[in-house]
């Protein structure tokens, strides 16, 4: 009986398998400490500076939201923050008078029910739309 070969392949055996526990042990503290690092790098700092190139609309207002139509009038007012600051102005029904961040709107017959005006503040790199409703009245209403 030959006992020592025996002995000696499983001692080679079991030293095989330390080996490879050992190489798989470093592979995960490996990758362990790779993917913190990955993760840590991608946090985002707070102390970043704030896109110089966005639009806020801050309010769209108007002075009056009911008009009677061919009497009244009303002024509404954008205030936006943002650089180089541009203003288009459009309604789907009544007249629009003026430009800029204030403008006067008005509406006839026609026009009785709910309107929608659209202020669309924009720049170089960025344009943001808002609306704001107006309610018409007929003229004939007493």
């Amino acid at each position: 009986m030959h006992v020592p070969d025996k002995i000696k392949g499983n001692e080679i055996l079991m030293l095989n398998t330390m080996k490879f526990y050992k190489h798989i042990r470093f592979s995960v503290i490996f990758l362990t400490i790779l993917s913190t690092a990955f993760f840590i790098s991608c946090n985002k700092e707070e102390d970043q500076p704030a896109d110089t190139g966005a639009i806020k609309i801050i309010s769209l207002i108007a002075t009056d939201t009911v008009l009677k139509a061919w009497m009244d009038t009303t002024d509404i007012t954008v205030v936006a923050t943002g650089d180089s600051l541009a203003y288009k102005w459009s309604c789907n029904h009544g007249t629009l008078h003026g430009s800029g961040t204030t403008l006067q709107y008005m509406a006839g017959e026609c026009c009785v029910g709910l309107n929608t005006i659209t202020c669309t503040v924009y720049n170089d790199t960025s344009s943001i739309s808002r609306d704001i409703n107006i309610r018409i009245t007929s003229y004939f209403e007493y």
